[in-house]
């Protein structure tokens, strides 16, 4: 977990203590007209504002704001895009939004400050890394409620689950480890040490390798899926932390650098260094690899840059909240 989120998570907690809150459910702020917005959807989650924004990225634009909690962070999209999970931090609750309705309809508690989701590929089920207490919780996204929880590694901060949803991998910041997990066997089989602070898991389209960034050694692990062995690791410049596999290539956001290393997935080699603002003030945070783009959370702005893969540049920014966390793009679209 980011150590400046951490600092800043504790006055907001104590204004949820001194305020006594505690919301049943989240409202929406700003719907936009019909059902769901023609072109692709961006999901975003914004920490200090409790919010969940929907970007339209055909039209580069907020379409609604949902709120989603105190403190939102980690952010999944289930395969069908009827239902956007939101991991919140303060409640220790798994928010569940109706994409089509804009409005959360559900929150889950999972507790263990929860930073991270990810959902099955069959979409019944959702993985919660819970980084306050070293699990995994398994949410049964119909029931509505836990139905595991799996030990895993030392302050597990992200989570991803392979294509054929037999996998899960947990990104363990406390241990500098990856925890296999046996979904279906609902236990870690493996577990891989990997470079110092690693934050953020994204697994290959074809199953074979998990990328995995790590904060504080300023690289990326590459592990071999089969063999659960790091492979190689890749130098990418200071304080990585988001990761998302695409087009043949990882694409990592630069926290420290400002910057979005593109690491070349055949070679391993660092290809490109786009420019994503100033560093210590832009602070890409997060990012997502889209059907003609490639999105970056940008904590600093409050924005989303929007990337042509092709070019390998910014091509727009996207207005989202305050303190933007987590990034999901609607797989159905």
């Amino acid at each position: 977990m980011r150590r400046l989120a951490r600092e800043r998570l504790i006055g907001l907690w104590f204004l949820v203590l001194v305020a006594g809150i505690a919301p049943a459910s989240g409202t929406v702020r700003a719907v936009a007209d019909g059902g769901r917005p023609a072109g692709s959807l961006l999901y975003v989650s914004n920490q200090f504002d409790g919010t969940l924004s929907v970007v339209d990225t055909r039209a580069r634009k907020v379409t609604a704001t949902v709120q989603v909690g105190s403190a939102p962070s980690g952010v999944a999209v289930s395969p069908d895009g009827h239902l956007v999970y939101v991991a919140d931090q303060d409640s220790g609750d798994l928010w569940l939004v109706d994409a089509r309705a804009r409005r959360a309809v559900a929150a889950v508690r999972v507790g263990g400050a929860p930073t991270a989701v990810a959902a099955s590929p069959d979409g019944r089920f959702a993985y919660v890394a819970r980084g306050g207490s070293n699990s995994v919780s398994v949410i049964d996204v119909s029931a509505r409620r836990v139905t595991a929880t799996v030990p895993v590694g030392t302050e597990p901060v992200g989570v991803a689950v392979s294509p054929d949803g037999r996998r899960a991998y947990t990104a363990d910041e406390g241990s500098n480890t990856v925890s296999v997990i046996d979904t279906r066997a609902g236990r870690v089989t493996a577990t891989v040490p990997v470079g110092a602070g690693p934050v953020g898991v994204a697994v290959s389209p074809d199953e074979r390798s998990a990328y995995v960034v790590n904060e504080d050694a300023a690289s990326l692990s590459v592990i071999d899926t089969r063999a659960s062995r790091v492979v190689a690791n890749v130098p990418v410049g200071v304080g990585p932390f988001g990761v998302a596999v695409g087009r043949g290539h990882a694409y990592v956001a630069g926290l420290g650098t400002a910057t979005v290393p593109v690491v070349d997935t055949g070679t391993r080699r660092v290809v490109a260094r786009i420019k994503d603002g100033t560093p210590g003030i832009t602070d890409p945070f997060a990012v997502a690899v889209g059907r003609d783009a490639i999105y970056v959370v940008n904590q600093g702005d409050g924005d989303v840059a929007v990337i042509d893969p092709a070019a390998n540049r910014v091509v727009a920014t996207i207005p989202v909240g305050s303190t933007p966390y987590g990034i999901a793009v609607d797989p159905a679209r």
